[in-house]
């Protein structure tokens, strides 16, 4: 979708609307789908250069610009994306990612997530791991601390409070309380009378700080997740990523209807917990798929 496609479809400049005028939000909503267009994931790449199936998809879907400009957020319940006229890339990555899962997948969280998350918890405090875990905390909480980095400060610790559902650490003596700079409070992700996670919530956000990782190119942040959680979650997320985009090409190439999307989502069930890189590069090359299931075959 070209500049001039997006503001002819999404840009309201009448001040009679009762929308409200957007051409700052569409300034930076251009501005972010054009960095994600350089992104050095594929997937990302895919999904910005789709951005006009969403619309198919979301029919209702619409763009606000919010009245402080530097806020950003992504309502479900009215496929919304509002976006201020200088929010920083990291944002409205983030809440473009709320919009991507839910216009494409309609949040719906993978099976198995919960305990994903519970391995996620024990991979960082296993014996092996913890003392690495208590020092990057520690590192993350300080502000005074101007050597983090935005993606930490965001992204990263948003992930943190997530997976342990928390938006601190006790680390040390009992005082001594290590905040995280981004965070979710507790009744968000974790319902305390019925005593469980709120994994719909944990999942919304472990995706939407993903994609905003990826988008932004942030491999440092994103080596710093796998050291302290291991492979598998990051490996799921990326699984979920491929499902969007691959949802996104479908409708693109006219092949959006109840039956695509249904096969859609069934070839690529298999790509959860585990799966390598090479197998989810497989549901892109259907043809090297083929070749080695004939090899396996005459074995």
């Amino acid at each position: 979708m070209t500049e001039q496609e997006i503001r002819k479809r999404f840009q309201r400049d009448d001040e009679t609307d009762l929308r409200g005028t957007n051409s700052g939000a569409i300034d930076n909503l251009i501005s972010m789908l054009e960095l994600h267009k350089e992104s050095s994931d594929m997937y990302i790449r895919s999904i910005a250069e789709h951005f006009e199936e969403f619309e198919k998809l979301s029919p209702n879907f619409v763009i606000f610009e919010s009245q402080n400009p530097n806020e950003c957020f992504y309502m479900h319940n009215f496929a919304a994306f509002q976006i201020g006229k200088d929010t920083d890339s990291l944002i409205s990555s983030h809440e473009f990612g709320h919009a991507v899962i839910g216009i494409t997948n309609k949040t719906k969280v993978p099976d198995g997530y919960e305990a994903i998350i519970e391995r996620a918890k024990a991979y960082a405090l296993s014996p092996e791991h913890k003392e690495k875990f208590k020092e990057y905390i520690t590192y993350l909480s300080q502000k005074d601390n101007q050597d983090r980095t935005d993606a930490e400060k965001g992204p990263v610790s948003d992930i943190i409070s997530s997976i342990f559902q928390q938006p601190g650490f006790r680390i040390g003596s009992y005082e001594n309380v290590c905040m995280l700079p981004a965070f979710h409070n507790r009744d968000y992700y974790y319902d305390e009378e019925k005593s469980t996670m709120r994994v719909d919530k944990v999942y919304d956000e472990d995706f939407a700080n993903f994609y905003a990782l990826k988008a932004n190119n942030c491999e440092k942040e994103l080596e710093v997740l796998r050291q302290l959680f291991g492979d598998e979650l990051l490996q799921v997320l990326d699984s979920e990523l491929l499902k969007s985009a691959v949802i996104l090409e479908r409708v693109a190439a006219k092949e959006h209807n109840e039956t695509a999307i249904s096969s859609t989502i069934d070839s690529i069930k298999s790509v959860i917990t585990g799966t390598t890189q090479e197998e989810i590069r497989l549901i892109k090359d259907p043809e090297k798929e083929a070749e080695i299931q004939k090899d396996e075959g005459e074995k």
